[in-house]
């Protein structure tokens, strides 16, 4: 039999540190691999703020189902880079003063993303805090300044803001219509304040006009005829509304019925509730025009696309969000995490300062809304020409299908 021949032992050596390094190499391959694979399985935490107790609960929860949405949409398809979004909820009762706490705790949960809040005193506090945590969010805020990427560089408004909507009510009211003399009606509140100083800047920049009267009432009172008749003795032929609440909205067209008057109205939104039709007759909202996105619209020969039309079924599948179906669509939450997902995918990070970047250049990103862009200075998204009005009578169109309307005539 013929012996093995011995080995030298520095050729030994050198075998053993070669398998060592393999095995070294194999095992922080694999070591990766699962670090990556257990990344993956990680939910993405998105901090989730919105009132669950206090009088705004029931009011606000329907805001949030676009959200809902997205959210269950994104997820079946696989999340996000393989991770499940999963919602980290905090209530912040609708109080301004509950932000920055709110802030901090989701924070220290390591939450690098929000949701919400809703309403402009409570985003407006929410964005402050939010900025100096460096937190990237998305409110439901229509001041202008909402959008102003150089002060608030971590929150992006995905909705039309104040200027967008007097712009294109003021558009309407002299060009479309050839009106003159224009009067505005606005509610005592921060929201009314900033769309009447938006009115009244584009009236005189783009017309060289001012106001025929300025009327601004408490959301409290329980009679608006004195305001109304202040704007027909002024002379007004046509009106633009900062009115945010059905029962201002039916008091003021009531009082326009009585004094039969029916000058042309445009507004916000919130002219859309359906809750209207039960409180003032049909005849006196057939002039009434509100502010919302052209992609939820129709026209004798545009129809709604198909995702808008989807949107609206699956809304159908939520019954809280009867007769809030515009407030639904309108909100800036089903776009948002959209716009997470491709930020985040462009980036290969969560990491919010890449999500940041990824954000910042972020073009024409076909939201549900309208084309999405931002860029570092400016974190509104959604461009002007999306905006439009439609008339507040063709809620009652069979075709409405809830968050659809008919544009307005000219639009």
């Amino acid at each position: 039999m013929r012996s093995t021949p011995a080995i030298p032992l520095l050729a030994r050596n050198v075998i053993d540190r070669r398998a060592l390094l393999r095995l070294a190499a194999q095992l922080g391959a694999a070591s990766f691999a699962s670090a990556a694979f257990a990344q993956q399985q990680q939910a993405f935490k998105v901090g989730w703020i919105r009132p669950t107790t206090g009088r705004l609960a029931s009011s606000f929860a329907p805001l949030y189902f676009g959200g809902l949405i997205a959210v269950d949409e994104i997820n079946a398809a696989g999340g996000i880079l393989g991770r499940q979004i999963a919602r980290v909820e905090e209530d912040d009762e609708a109080s301004p003063a509950k932000e920055p706490g709110i802030v901090r705790k989701l924070r220290e949960q390591d939450v690098g993303c929000f949701v919400g809040p809703t309403g402009s005193s409570q985003s407006l506090a929410s964005i402050a805090a939010a900025t100096s945590a460096k937190t990237i969010q998305a409110t439901y805020a229509a001041a202008a300044e909402a959008g102003d990427g150089r002060k608030y560089p971590y929150h992006y408004q995905i909705m039309f803001n104040t200027d967008q909507q007097a712009d294109v009510c003021v558009e309407y009211m002299i060009k479309t219509l050839g009106l003159k003399k224009i009067g505005i009606l606005q509610e005592n509140t921060a929201f009314g304040e900033q769309g009447t100083a938006a009115t009244k800047a584009i009236l005189q920049k783009k017309f060289g006009l001012t106001p025929v009267s300025e009327q601004v009432y408490p959301i409290s009172a329980p009679d608006l005829s004195a305001y109304v008749g202040n704007l027909q003795k002024a002379g007004a032929d046509g009106v633009i509304g900062w009115i945010a609440n059905v029962p201002n909205a039916a008091m003021i067209f009531n009082a326009m019925k009585t004094l039969k008057w029916s000058p042309p109205v445009t507004g916000h939104s919130g002219l859309m509730l359906p809750a209207l039709f039960d409180l003032v007759p049909a005849e006196t909202i057939k002039n009434v025009f509100a502010t919302y996105y052209r992609n939820f619209t129709w026209t004798e020969t545009e129809q709604p696309g198909a995702r808008q039309l989807e949107f609206a079924r699956k809304l159908a599948q939520y019954p809280e969000a009867k007769g809030y179906e515009v407030n639904v669509a309108a909100a800036p939450y089903y776009d948002f995490l959209y716009c997470l997902k491709a930020a985040i995918e462009s980036e290969k990070s969560f990491e919010p300062e890449a999500i940041k970047r990824g954000l910042d250049n972020l073009k024409n990103h076909k939201g549900l809304l309208g084309d999405i862009s931002f860029t570092p200075e400016n974190h509104s998204g959604v461009g002007a020409k999306d905006v439009v009005l439609v008339a507040v009578a063709s809620g009652q169109d069979p075709r409405a299908m809830g968050c659809l309307r008919a544009r307005a005539p000219g639009q």
